[in-house]
């Protein structure tokens, strides 16, 4: 009888600065058979190297997956068949310079990262490597070292290639494998600035305010805000080119179409449901106040509506005050103390830059 052709290896997979994001995606992709390893922060490894990834789900620990752990690029070991970017957008053009080390030929780089701009930024250092933009639509943090929390079922991953010899079919199905709703699109900036408009709701002021985003969402007027600060994303998306297109669990579509509605129907209609999604739970860009780190993503987030808006000559008063707002604070912490659990000083701030 003829010899069965030897099994392939399994995919290698390294995610460099795995927190949430990385470390679910990781587990996941150990637990179909994959080889992964995660580099983050010092605590996060001892924990994964020690205990595996846990993941809590309704406050329960659904499973446990064993997965390398390693404090550096240099201890990875490799070769890796994917390197997963999943640090802060600050972080990017460091993360590029250390991740030399573990990109060989042949290697997809992919970037999970909020934000847009990341992949440029990429792209622009790396311009011969084979490049993929992903983005997490799973709801997840990191609660303490070791232990990632779903707050949701819903969600998935979209998955689009940057270099266009990238076929990216591979990996959707690969994800696809894990229980993860995965999906291909063709244009990765359609697909990233969708995922942003999700990413400024509930978060700039929200954190400005140091409220949770279901108080903001509850407030007819910082309400409008919100809205307003959307609808100038989209007004940017709309002179990009770029469509508006659905994300698993994000319907990005119906949210601009219930958008563009009046400002109290709008609220009537969103407030339940995206102050049910975010509710108490405290948004990216507050965390990265409240731990003084001195950098936040806002110029990822409202910042890149706001330099996409000059570019394409787009009004963007609302983005503006927001990100100038976030960026003063990250630098003066007085600044932060001025507008803390202040909503009335925000909003005579922001009725000064736009006529609701």
């Amino acid at each position: 009888m003829p010899e069965r052709p030897a099994p392939a290896p399994p995919l290698r997979f390294l995610f460099f600065g795995a927190g949430a994001v990385g470390s679910l995606l990781g587990a996941r992709l150990a637990q179909a058979g994959s080889e992964v390893t995660l580099i983050g922060r010092p605590s996060h490894v001892e924990a994964v190297a020690r205990d595996g990834v846990r993941m809590v789900v309704a406050g329960k620990v659904s499973n446990q997956s064993v997965l390398a752990a390693r404090p550096s690029i240099a201890e990875a070991g490799g070769p890796f068949d994917y390197v997963f970017l999943t640090v802060k957008g600050y972080d990017t053009l460091d993360a590029i310079d250390q991740l030399q080390l573990a990109l060989r030929p042949g290697t997809i780089l992919g970037s999970f990262q909020n934000g847009v701009g990341n992949e440029e930024t990429i792209a622009l250092a790396l311009p011969e490597q084979a490049l993929v933009a992903g983005s997490l639509t799973v709801p997840v943090s990191l609660d303490e070292p070791g232990t990632i929390q779903l707050h949701s079922r819903r969600g998935g991953v979209a998955l689009a290639p940057v270099s266009p010899e990238v076929n990216v079919a591979p990996l959707v199905r690969k994800l696809g494998d894990t229980g993860l709703k995965a999906r291909r699109y063709a244009d990765f900036r359609a697909m990233k600035w969708s995922k942003l408009l999700f990413n400024i709701i509930g978060n700039a002021q929200s954190a400005i305010l140091d409220l949770p985003p279901s108080h903001v969402f509850a407030d007819s007027e910082l309400f409008r805000y919100e809205r307003a600060a959307f609808l100038e994303a989209v007004t940017v998306m709309n002179r990009m080119r770029l469509s508006v297109v659905a994300l698993p669990g994000l319907p990005a579509p119906s949210l601009r179409r219930a958008m563009n509605l009046p400002p109290l129907l709008a609220q009537m209609l969103l407030e339940p449901r995206l102050g049910g999604a975010r509710g108490n739970k405290m948004p990216s860009l507050w965390w990265d106040l409240s731990r003084a780190k001195g950098k936040t993503e806002a110029a990822f987030l409202n910042g890149a509506v706001v330099d996409a808006g000059r570019r394409y000559d787009v009004p963007t008063p609302v983005n503006s005050v927001l990100w100038a707002i976030v960026e003063k604070s990250t630098k003066l912490p007085s600044e932060w103390e001025r507008y803390r659990r202040q909503p009335d000083r925000l909003k005579a701030l922001l009725r000064t830059a736009i006529r609701l």
